[in-house]
């Protein structure tokens, strides 16, 4: 029986090509507001250097949009129920919603109730209501079409456990939303930074599920923007404010914003990719503000050198970095490689040579599920796996099958020569450098391996080499992640319940039986223990390896107030509308 329960998704991280800087266009940038905030309120604009691939995709439940970019867009588009602060902790969204939601549970009942704030609307000026919450939840709930369901969305995990949501009072204001058996993370339901926000049901709701699915498919291209140029946030994204040739989007207020902020005329968001000297020089000569790059030792250096008037900071947040199989290739379907492989790999060597070099709070994670600086994580690596032996790498390989040849690489009578491509993200000098260590010890084993940017990683399934297509045979890249852990159930459920986002495609009945009651289990200590069982198995299959926790970089200008690093999937511009610039 094929399944649909999904993970909540998470954001997969690449980075994109460095470009040129150019002029920032679009945006009426008049100021003018309907809602409660005053135009008068408001001067200057901040220009926020993304560092990662330019958006293919706006909407943020199908692959195509799941990328830390579009993430960083609609963070202040699309309202959500709850909020992460920077120091992990969770808040329900004031200015969404007139009250702290309320749980209740009564054996396997779980009630929640959401009161949405009187003055909450769509930029449209259409009333955010509880229909919109229902149409959040109807639309994601299941991957299966014979359920009125859709194969492209990424995650459903939470949702299908959702029984009914309905709306009550004068202005169907108050949600009741009633699940079949209690969900532990509820809080990431309708929440922006844990997957995708609360959606427009006046402009995307249809009586036939086949048309939403449709439209889910398409997702929102990022030439064509946001239907209807929607938002109900404190920012707008204007189709007239996209310019892809530029890879430059320019966010202004929204007129119907009904809190307070923003405090900038608008927020410019030009891709200027990872190239150290392109964000320095941008700090330096004040054409960009802010940068959020993937931290490296030259680029820390060089940043720190223009205090006083640039600040910057590095924090190790809810991302890590790791190595993931196919296992639909030859080699790699095969477990004594995959073995071999983790055992031939000296991972205190990639953290020392990596991001050791500019923070020596660095380390290699050894959990999947938890980080080393959560309460929950435990090491739960075999020993085999903490520190290289190659010697064992070679009995596995050769008690597969492969013998060396006159190079000392393996080959296998029927596989062929072991040569594995290591695909990562393009133009991203911390990744190349992670592959560039890799290759001489696993070269130690008799493995030869070769390092590719594939600038498709993360395309969707339509680019045979993107990582949704199964088109590669390794790779490397990060999971951005929250602190709802539940979101990791999309990336190691059996493809067999729908692809998610498990792109090494293994997975086993066992683990997926934990992860049903690990999404369930209310009490965070025996839910913390079903994780870390979780992670003892998928070091057993060993489908991926983690390699370390990634920290973050942030630096700003000194004449801009009110930045503040948040490392989780909430991002840089968490709190965007309460800047200011002197």
């Amino acid at each position: 029986m094929i399944l649909s329960r999904r993970g909540t998704a998470l954001v997969a991280s690449g980075v994109a090509g460095a470009l040129v800087l150019s002029a920032c266009g679009g945006g009426d940038g008049d100021g003018e507001s309907g809602g409660n905030n005053q135009s008068s309120d408001r001067s200057g604009q901040v220009v926020f250097g993304e560092s990662t691939d330019f958006p293919e995709n706006l909407f943020p439940n199908i692959a195509a949009g799941n990328a830390t970019s579009t993430a960083n867009i609609l963070n202040g588009i699309l309202p959500g129920a709850f909020n992460v602060l920077p120091d992990f902790s969770i808040v329900h969204n004031e200015n969404l919603l007139a009250e702290e939601p309320t749980l209740e549970v009564d054996g396997e009942t779980q009630v929640n109730t959401y009161v949405i704030n009187d003055d909450a609307v769509w930029s449209d000026g259409t009333p955010i209501t509880a229909d919109d919450f229902e149409f959040t939840w109807r639309s994601g709930r299941s991957t299966d079409p014979a359920e009125g369901g859709c194969a492209s969305l990424l995650s459903t995990t939470g949702y299908e456990q959702i029984e009914s949501v309905e709306g009550s009072g004068d202005d169907n204001k108050t949600v009741t939303v009633t699940y079949s058996s209690p969900f532990a993370d509820w809080q990431s339901l309708f929440s922006g930074d844990f997957g995708g926000g609360i959606l427009p049901a006046h402009l995307m709701d249809d009586d036939d599920p086949a048309v939403i699915c449709e439209t889910i498919t398409e997702g929102w291209p990022i030439a064509e923007g946001l239907p209807e140029d929607i938002s109900g946030g404190p920012w707008q994204l204007k189709a007239e404010s996209i310019d892809v040739g530029t890879q430059t989007v320019v966010l202004t207020p929204n007129p119907e914003w009904w809190g307070e902020g923003p405090f900038i005329e608008r927020l410019i968001i030009q891709n200027i990719g990872n190239d150290p000297t392109t964000a320095v020089q941008g700090l330096q000569n004040g054409e960009i503000d802010i940068i959020y790059p993937q931290p490296q030792l030259d680029l820390v250096d060089q940043v720190e050198g223009l205090a006083p008037n640039v600040e910057s900071d590095i924090t190790f947040g809810l991302s890590f970095e790791h190595l993931d199989f196919n296992a639909q290739d030859p080699h790699l379907a095969s477990l004594p490689v995959r073995q071999a492989i983790a055992m031939s790999l000296d991972r205190e060597e990639i953290v020392a040579q990596t991001v050791g070099q500019f923070s020596s709070d660095a380390e290699v994670l050894q959990n999947r599920i938890y980080f080393n600086n959560q309460p929950q994580y435990e090491d739960t690596a075999p020993e085999e796996y903490k520190e290289q032996s190659v010697d064992q790498a070679r009995q596995l390989l050769e008690g597969d099958g492969y013998t060396a040849g006159p190079d000392g690489i393996y080959t296998h009578p029927e596989r062929g020569r072991l040569e594995i491509q290591i695909d990562t993200t393009a133009n991203n000098p911390l990744r190349q450098t992670t592959i560039e260590v890799m290759i001489p010890q696993l070269e130690e084993a008799g493995i030869a391996a070769s390092f590719n940017a594939n600038p498709d990683i993360f395309a969707g399934a339509e680019q045979p080499t993107s990582l949704e297509a199964g088109g590669f045979q390794a790779a490397v890249f990060a999971w951005v992640g929250s602190p709802f852990r539940s979101a990791t159930q999309s990336i190691y459920w059996s493809p067999e319940n729908g692809l998610g986002q498990n792109y090494s495609r293994q997975g086993t009945a066992e683990i997926d039986a934990l992860y049903e009651e690990f999404v369930q289990e209310p009490d965070a200590d025996a839910q913390a223990e079903l994780g870390n069982q979780i992670d003892a198995l998928l070091w057993e299959q060993v489908a991926t390896v983690p390699l370390y926790q990634k920290p973050t970089f942030i630096a700003f200008s000194s004449d801009v107030q009110g930045v503040e690093d948040n490392s989780t999937q909430a991002g840089p511009l968490w709190n965007s509308e309460t800047w200011t610039v002197e």
